[in-house]
């Protein structure tokens, strides 16, 4: 190439390469930038092979993550080497980019941290707690991609970089990622087996076909790499004999995990393992994420908050261990020690059995007694010895000859269908599907259906069509058609994809589902959708991937409404065994009614999100004239409209599908919908410019909870914590630093306050929820900020926890295990407001009236200290004493703390003590 190569930067000038490369691998080499230090440029190879990289790049470059560089100790640590510029050469041809240089030689792949010999070879500490400021760095960096729509797709350990000093994480080959465009995906091209995602490998979906399901699917395999000694999820041993896959992709694809929640019946898990001593909240996660639907696996951000717990809030579980400060237990005792004493014993027993040679001498006895990291021993147990079995002759070659009847058609089938398949010839294939071979099956060498779509002969595949039976193979292929036709010239017609969609929907369908009151009211997207299992799921998949192609026009639209119009009367009918809708008078009729209708709008909801995405007036005409049944889809309806069409709100509250304040709906369908229609507006931009009947309809606890994720610019929760990238020992603790709060929409604030469940849902957030929970700092910021926009608030929200907690707890959805210490920590620092404390209601209750009916022994112990009243009696005449007196009269054992708390009731307060000073005792403080 010369000294050195200039090519021309896009936007800028001249950019002098140095000749000599820092890397290269088969499809470009990195170069360090004369005079810019801080840039290396990567130039392909061949750049003209891929036609579509400069719009990928320019993608890149218009839609970058929010990921800058990291300053600490005056050093800069890259994130993520993302495109800065390209660079053509004189004739303006591609030829690369320009990124960030990431120093590598501060730095390590992932991969060496996961077990003790790779971090004694890479020269990295053991302390646990760098690998968890790891893991929480990238769930945080992968967040950020998230954020703007882009995904990994080939995550891998190999593939991520840590630096020594600070465990940040770096990212390269951004290239390589799934890009979001303007209006256009640009697909990645390549993953790795051991971290793809079950629905993927049943699916024989290709990298191009994957997105953010699959990188949260490899993140959770990582993390659970990194925080359980490198054992994969899916490794571990068969129990009881069982024939299992041997790979790691293979156990994935079966669902194999053995780590969970719940002992897995066919796998054990690895005896190094340590995930039963992780916080019941981290195997949470990890269960959701390898035995739930691609849906409810855990997002990166909820990984970043929930590791960001674990390292640096108060109430975090980890403890150092007492025995060795490289370690970390959860609180139920060190399991690095365990294992360390596992891997002893199991050193003793070996040395313990008895040899069978002469002890080996020489360098043979230094290896062994040099051994030190023993590996778990596996023996097969004897089995008992069984005669042999002996078949009469005339039985034996009989059940020869009918094996062979069985086995040859396949094994001809084998050997013959690939000749048809490349041939392609209608007539043979003819003839084979006539001889009942196979016609779909998931290799498409072999698939004659896929063949016969690759004729393009109607009657060819019919014939293949009519003898088709298996329904996953069916509704793949239907699923890969609907991208825009199969093969390398993208064969598509649009009648042949209806003939796909109609023998798809001839299929068994279960619809016990649909049959089911409660499950009505619920989506039918759900835990089933990640792997198409229904007719129903592989249609609603293909409808959307075909209606993604096309560009809008009312034409089309009206062909798809009347097509799935037929789909939806033939699914209907099934689901009734074939009997009429009913009788009005009928008791089942309007169960049967909400059936069909609930069927309904689970086959045309890929054209209803089609049309709404195109023309929001055209929508609203095709919407049902009667209210939607399923509430899911209400709610995306609601805030699809409120999002990006907020002066079409009154329209849509008219509805009759939306049937917002709707009085022929029942009481408790009428409430039930109103809160999903009023917490889901909260989308709009502007809470202010809601209908007054919105912004004046109390949400309960659970919904107003869903309302803090929308009620922040951008549809962000003001309440949680903000991403920190700090490592383990960073100054993040002592400092206390809180985080960034995002700013609230106009109308934001006037709307929370005004609602009456405002303290439930606070109280709900400082605990641990399924998906991470809040931090209790981050709801005290909230406080003060509205306390400073209209006074009265803390002191509200103090009462009404005080009062109504007992009520809330194991009632209310999002409030779990965890909330009550947490809400009494609020409490305490609600307390400290002196003036609040000394509060009397209307019926001559304190706080501590309220506080001592619920609250732990602590708290009831240091109120006197904080300024509750324990002398003044209610119109009850009871004072707190005697009310704690009535709750510990029911239990069976009084403990320590109790008894303690109790003697703290029967001393005065400050105040109390004042008053008896200066007045005698007679007066009421």
């Amino acid at each position: 190439m010369g000294q050195t190569q200039t090519l021309i930067e896009v936007g800028g000038g001249a950019v002098r390469l140095l000749d000599k490369p820092l890397g290269q691998g088969a499809d470009a080499a990195i170069y360090r930038v004369e005079g810019r230090p801080e840039l290396v440029a990567k130039i392909y190879h061949k750049p003209e092979q891929d036609p579509g990289r400069r719009a990928k790049l320019e993608a890149m470059l218009a839609n970058s993550p929010e990921l800058s560089h990291i300053e600490h100790d005056g050093h800069s640590f890259v994130q993520i080497a993302w495109p800065q510029s390209i660079v053509t050469n004189r004739h303006g041809e591609l030829r690369g980019y320009l990124m960030p240089f990431v120093d590598l030689s501060r730095a390590v792949s992932l991969e060496m941290m996961l077990n003790r010999k790779t971090r004694q070879f890479s020269k990295l500490p053991e302390h646990y707690g760098y690998r968890l400021s790891a893991a929480k760095n990238l769930a945080a960096l992968i967040a950020a991609l998230h954020r703007k729509r882009h995904h990994v797709i080939d995550m891998k350990p190999v593939n991520i970089n840590v630096y020594r000093e600070t465990y940040f994480t770096a990212l390269l080959d951004c290239d390589g990622f799934s890009i979001q465009g303007a209006g256009r995906r640009f697909s990645a091209h390549q993953y790795t087996p051991d971290y793809i995602a079950p629905e993927a490998i049943k699916g024989r979906q290709g990298p191009d076909q994957l997105g953010e399901e699959q990188d949260r699917f490899a993140l959770a395999v990582i993390l659970f790499q990194l925080l359980n000694q490198g054992v994969h999820p899916f490794q571990g041993t068969p129990k009881g004999g069982a024939n299992l896959p041997t790979t790691n992709h293979e156990r994935i694809g079966a669902g194999l995990y053995a780590y969970g929640l719940k002992e897995h019946p066919r796998i054990a898990p690895s005896p190094w393992s340590i995930h039963q001593s992780l916080d019941t909240r981290t195997r949470q996660l990890f269960e959701n994420a390898f035995t739930q639907s691609p849906y409810a696996r855990p997002t990166a951000q909820e990984w970043s908050d929930h590791l960001h717990w674990l390292l640096a809030a108060d109430d975090s579980p980890l403890q150092p261990c007492p025995n060795n400060k490289e370690h970390l237990s959860f609180g139920n005792g060190c399991p690095f020690c365990s294992v360390e004493q596992k891997a002893a014993n199991s050193v003793k027993r070996k040395a313990k059995r008895p040899a069978k040679a002469q002890p080996p001498k020489g360098r043979r006895a230094h290896r062994a007694t040099a051994q030190t990291q023993p590996q778990p021993q596996y023996r097969r147990q004897p089995q008992p010895a069984a005669p042999p079995i002996v078949m009469p002759r005339k039985v034996k070659w009989g059940l020869i000859a009918g094996l062979s009847a069985v086995v040859m058609p396949f094994l001809l089938s084998a050997i013959l269908n690939p000749v048809i398949a490349s041939w392609r010839w209608p007539g043979i294939t003819e003839a084979a599907l006539n001889m009942g071979w196979l016609v779909c099956d998931q290799d498409r060498d072999f698939n004659l259906l896929y063949q016969a779509l690759l004729t393009n002969n109607q009657a060819h595949i019919k014939l293949a069509l009519d003898n088709v039976s298996g329904l996953g193979c069916l509704g793949d292929i239907t699923v890969d058609y609907a991208n825009g036709g199969i093969g390398e010239n993208r064969v598509f017609d649009d009648e042949t994809f209806w003939l796909l969609l109609q023998k798809l929907s001839s299929a068994p369908q279960s619809y016990q589902q649909w049959l089911s009151q409660e499950s009505i009211s619920q989506s039918y997207n759900g835990s089933y959708m990640g792997y198409y299992s229904e007719p129903l799921e592989y249609i609603g998949k293909a409808v959307t991937r075909y209606l993604g192609t096309q560009l809008y026009s009312r034409d089309l639209r009206n062909t798809w409404r009347r097509r799935l119009a037929v789909l939806s009367e033939d699914h209907g009918r099934r689901a009734l065994d074939g009997k009429a809708l009913g009788d009005e008078l009928a008791p089942e009729y309007e169960q049967n009614k909400r059936v069909v209708n609930a069927l309904e709008e689970s086959i045309f909801e890929p054209l209803w999100k089609w049309t709404a995405k195109h023309n929001v007036n055209d929508f609203l005409k095709i919407l049902p004239p009667r209210p939607v049944v399923d509430l899911d889809k209400v709610g995306w309806i609601v805030a699809m409209v409120a999002e990006d069409k907020q002066e079409r709100v009154e329209t849509l509250l008219k509805h009759p599908a939306i049937a917002f304040n709707d009085d022929k709906l029942s009481k408790s369908q009428r409430a039930e919908r109103d809160q999903v229609i009023a917490a889901n507006l909260l989308k709009a931009k502007d809470i202010s410019l809601l209908p007054k009947a919105i912004r004046e309809l109390p949400l309960n606890c659970d919904e107003l909870s869903s309302a803090f994720h929308y009620v922040g610019v951008d549809n962000r929760n003001i309440i949680k914590v903000r991403n920190d990238s700090a490592s383990y020992y960073s100054s993040w603790r002592s400092s206390g630093r809180s985080s960034s709060q995002v700013q609230m929409k106009k109308g934001g604030i006037e709307y929370l306050v005004r609602q009456p469940q405002l303290a439930c849902t606070l109280a709900g957030m400082t605990g641990m929820k399924r998906d991470g929970g809040e931090h209790l700092q981050s709801v005290a910021e909230f406080l003060n900020k509205i306390e400073a926009e209209t006074p009265g608030v803390k002191q509200k929200v103090l009462w009404d926890i005080a009062r109504d907690f007992p009520h809330w707890e194991g009632k209310i959805r999002l409030i779990l295990k965890g909330t009550r210490n947490n809400t009494e920590r609020l409490v305490i620092w609600l307390l400290k407001d002196q003036s609040a404390a000394e509060w009397v209601d209307k019926d001559g209750n304190t706080l501590a009236h309220f506080l001592v009916s619920w609250a732990s022994p602590e708290l009831v112990q240091s109120l006197p200290s904080m300024g509750a009243s324990t002398l003044r009696a209610n119109n009850g005449n009871l004072t707190a004493k005697d009310i704690y007196l009535q709750r510990l009269a029911s239990k069976d054992f009084v403990s320590e703390e109790e008894k303690a708390a109790l003697a703290a009731l029967e001393k005065r307060s400050p105040a109390e003590m004042l008053d008896e000073y200066f007045f005698g005792g007679d007066s009421e403080s």
